[in-house]
């Protein structure tokens, strides 16, 4: 799980490399995310009955992996990575609000704190410096929003356990393109240049593409569902965390962004927040888990 956060907090880098070799930051996500479907299409037949059993609640699931990635591809591109990903690890409050209205969830004590944590958290990395306590412009609500369809894609994988890691990858990177291409229809001249590129423009950035594809996303996706498969929820949650220290720590050093007190104390908050969230989590499913012995 270290592996696998080392790898998703410096995706940044190879999808900004992508966008300085002339493909607008909406268009990269979507390209990026997009190649990884191309070993898969065997299992798009292989596995047709699957997916077609699979259904609304397939396309639910892998829509929201898809609409995550790409907003947050796009979010990292455009703005600042240490804000954008503490914003995306938000995603606990979305969790547990969706979890009370489809799985009528208390909200005992435990999350409430969870809850104000976070929201203090936003509260602290947003509000200095004269702005407004939440997000200020396009690239950090893309960064919120990517921890809200976060969020859906664990409300989908705990209601239909019974849908594959194969099939959600696959429905996954199947809707990553046209997921992507919408965000750049509806974004317009805000990500970038207007139309497609050129041909030369994508030839030269194609080996930035592969590398992101190939040496990021498909790695960083296998440690995750290597990692996830052989610890608990809790371990690898609280493992997954080091994602922060990792996109934070690389931006300041290799975009050279600022690493204010502010990214420090809400950060602590935010990250807290998620910790909390995956502790009650956790103590939860070994309740259910004696429940079900007894």
């Amino acid at each position: 799980m270290i592996g696998s956060s080392i790898f998703w907090g410096s995706m940044w880098y190879p999808l900004r490399a992508v966008e300085a070799a002339g493909i607008p930051a909406a268009l990269a996500g979507a390209l990026c995310y997009g190649v990884p479907l191309i070993p898969l299409l065997p299992f798009l037949f292989i596995r047709r009955r699957q997916l077609q059993a699979g259904g609304w609640r397939m396309l639910l699931c892998g829509g929201a992996l898809a609409c995550c990635n790409i907003l947050f591809a796009v979010a990292v591109v455009m703005g600042e990575v240490g804000i954008i990903i503490l914003l995306f690890y938000l995603s606990p409050i979305w969790s547990t609000i969706l979890e009370r209205v489809f799985m009528k969830t208390p909200l005992i004590p435990v999350r409430w704190v969870g809850i104000g944590l976070a929201l203090v958290g936003l509260m602290v990395l947003q509000g200095v410096g004269g702005r407004w306590p939440w997000p200020s412009n396009l690239a950090e609500w893309m960064g919120l929003g990517a921890g809200l369809c976060w969020a859906v894609a664990l409300l989908t994988a705990r209601m239909w356990s019974h849908i594959t890691v194969l099939d959600k990858s696959i429905a996954q990177f199947g809707c990553a393109l046209p997921v992507g291409l919408l965000v750049y229809v509806l974004l317009g001249d805000v990500a970038g240049p207007a139309g497609w590129p050129e041909l030369g423009i994508l030839i030269g950035a194609a080996p930035w593409i592969i590398a992101a594809a190939v040496i990021w996303v498909v790695p960083a996706m296998v440690l995750s569902l290597w990692g996830a498969g052989r610890l608990s929820p809790g371990r690898a949650s609280i493992l997954m965390t080091s994602e922060v220290v990792v996109g934070v720590g690389s931006a300041v050093w290799l975009a050279g962004e600022d690493l204010g007190w502010h990214k420090i104390v809400g950060g602590i908050l935010i990250v807290s927040a998620s910790l909390l969230e995956t502790w009650q989590a956790r103590r939860e499913a070994q309740a259910d888990a004696e429940g079900a012995t007894t």
